[in-house]
């Protein structure tokens, strides 16, 4: 009897084992299975407060949803659009990459084995969710219809000024109803010694934009053509290089870091720069201010310059587009949105934080605001990834007299348009 019992317990947790070990090799397979990893690109600059911001979400991110492990990698903006094309043709694409617009418009075209190479999340996305964004800035993730990416930020130039040396010299400062005459004339009586009145890369295509559209230009007509050329564009050009050519109130050879450095040890009154700067300024405790850019006495118009917008786009190589659409829905929304706005001064784009009161009374938010809704919404075309080398060539053709800005702005014109069709 007892070696009955014994045999049957035998067979009995012989047959049980087996199915006890699937069961938890299942269980293992499983719970591996479960875990989604991400990978994501981003481009804020190294160690600044972007890019801290940017990592404390997502720590918040994978702690809301610990099925979900995200990895970061961090490229430079400028090459962006480019590293991203060669992994994703190379099958190595990340699930989630932050681009600007305009780079849409470079990438939106290239096609790996006849497919896009980022996903079009109309699917992905409900009306309700759509709804919640700047028509603009929603409108900037299309290409040709699709939606490439979804709206985080956006940004232009405008007027900041040193309220001090404004003081010293007894002049008014800038305001809504300044003309370029008036910016003309304050920037002469603030030149002064080694203190410059004005301080921009005047060579600079992307601070031209802006002086090109008061005039009465435009880079491209309604159909997309090119039109470098137009009318208003080379007085544009003219006016801009004469502030450091003829009239001197721009110091020789400016560029975008020395003009930051110039006011950083308040050596120049005036910039045109970026709320991207404004921090860097406030640590070292320069006094600042902000005015909306002048308007162009002949036009009527103001200077309106270049609106680009930057989000969050899903690679249509990767495996968890629910996850990673959930991913770029959360850095884009209204909360994440209204702490980098605040911590960083990057300005929304959920229609909801234009009436915050924690951004519309902040001066430098509201501020840049009001000069976002006077700026030209940058095109989400190929034509306007490939306008800045033309542009810029034009420019040093007149600034070193071998060209004037009319010949220089036609050639760029047509160069602009052999690309464009391929020649």
């Amino acid at each position: 009897m007892i070696r009955r019992i014994f045999f049957s317990l035998l067979v009995i947790s012989i047959l049980l084992f087996p199915g006890c070990l699937a069961s938890n090799q299942s269980l293992e397979v499983e719970d591996n299975e479960s875990t989604i990893e991400l990978v994501v690109w981003h481009s804020f600059a190294a160690e600044s407060k972007e890019q801290a911001t940017f990592e404390s979400k997502i720590d918040q991110f994978m702690a809301s949803n610990p099925s979900v492990e995200v990895k970061i990698s961090a490229i430079p903006y400028t090459e962006a659009d480019n590293q991203f094309m060669v992994a994703a043709q190379g099958g190595e694409a990340p699930d989630v990459v932050r681009l600007s617009n305009d780079q849409l418009g470079k990438i939106g075209h290239v096609r790996v084995g006849g497919q896009p190479l980022l996903e079009d999340l109309r699917a992905h996305l409900t009306p309700i969710e759509r709804s919640k964004f700047d028509p603009r800035a929603l409108n900037a993730m299309r290409y040709e219809g699709d939606l490439l990416g979804i709206p985080a930020s956006q940004d232009c130039l405008s007027l900041l000024f040193n309220p001090v040396l404004f003081d010293a010299a007894g002049v008014d400062y800038p305001d809504e109803n300044w003309t370029l005459d008036d910016m003309l004339l304050a920037a002469s009586t603030l030149t002064s010694g080694d203190v410059s009145g004005l301080a921009l890369p005047v060579k600079d295509p992307y601070w031209w934009f802006g002086f090109q559209a008061g005039f009465g230009g435009s880079l491209f007509d309604q159909n997309g053509t090119p039109s470098l050329n137009s009318n208003g564009s080379s007085d544009s050009m003219d006016w801009i290089l004469d502030l450091e050519l003829e009239h001197e109130i721009v110091q020789t050879g400016t560029n975008k870091e020395s003009m930051k450095n110039q006011f950083l040890s308040s050596k120049v009154a005036m910039i045109i720069d970026g709320p991207w700067n404004w921090a860097t300024y406030e640590a070292g405790r320069i006094p600042l201010k902000q005015s909306v850019l002048p308007i162009v006495t002949d036009s009527g118009e103001r200077i309106s310059p270049l609106v680009t917008f930057k989000g969050w786009s899903v690679s249509k190589q990767s495996l968890n587009k629910e996850w990673s659409t959930k991913l770029a829905l959360y850095l884009s929304s209204s909360d994440v949105q209204k702490e980098f706005a605040i911590e960083t001064y990057t300005m929304p784009t959920t229609i909801d934080l234009y009436d915050n009161p924690d951004i519309s009374e902040n001066i430098v938010l509201s501020g840049f605001l009001e000069q976002l809704m006077e700026g030209t919404p940058a095109p989400t075309t190929r034509g306007m990834s490939l306008v800045y080398a033309p542009v810029g060539t034009a420019f040093e053709n007149v600034y070193t007299g071998a060209l004037n800005s009319s010949e220089a702005l036609l050639l760029a014109n047509e160069s602009l348009q052999s690309e464009l069709e391929g020649n």
